[in-house]
């Protein structure tokens, strides 16, 4: 079954611009892409449903195996940042309970643009210091969407 409804944003125009922008800031510099997925309820764990969002958004067909993701389920209030295996094997675990742990201290407060920006552009710092654009590089574009993403 389908619906002819479009799922409505969980934010407004100006904070998705501002996330929207927070984003391409982070991804200046680096082969690495950042996106975000929002949606109402969980299905499954938030781990299962992070890397399920990852490969149908096809996120792992990023040149250098660099893309992350940061889900939110947003009446369940609940996320997971995940990060692709190119990222993953440079920072292990640690870096994303770090991110996760910052982006709990935003939300706990009720600041979830800010969060979600804060987040962001710790990834793209670190993104840039991991996976620098090349002076020779091809790919050096932006290979994936900015614009989050809405589940239902």
């Amino acid at each position: 079954m389908f619906s002819i409804f479009k799922p409505s944003p969980f934010f407004n125009k100006l904070e998705e611009k501002k996330i929207m922008a927070s984003i391409r800031k982070a991804e200046t510099g680096t082969s690495g892409e950042v996106r975000l997925y929002v949606e109402s309820h969980c299905k499954g764990t938030t781990s299962e449903r992070a890397i399920a969002i990852f490969k149908k958004l096809k996120m792992y067909k990023t040149h250098e195996r660099n893309g992350v993701l940061i889900y939110v389920a947003m009446k369940d209030r609940q996320f997971a940042i995940f990060g692709d295996e190119g990222i993953h094997q440079k920072l292990g675990y640690s870096f994303w309970a770090k991110e996760g742990a910052t982006l709990k201290s935003f939300f706990e407060k009720g600041e979830y643009v800010d969060g979600v920006c804060q987040v962001v552009t710790d990834i793209g710092l670190i993104l840039q210091d991991n996976f620098p654009h090349a002076s020779d590089d091809d790919n050096n574009n932006n290979e994936l969407s900015d614009k989050p993403v809405y589940g239902r």
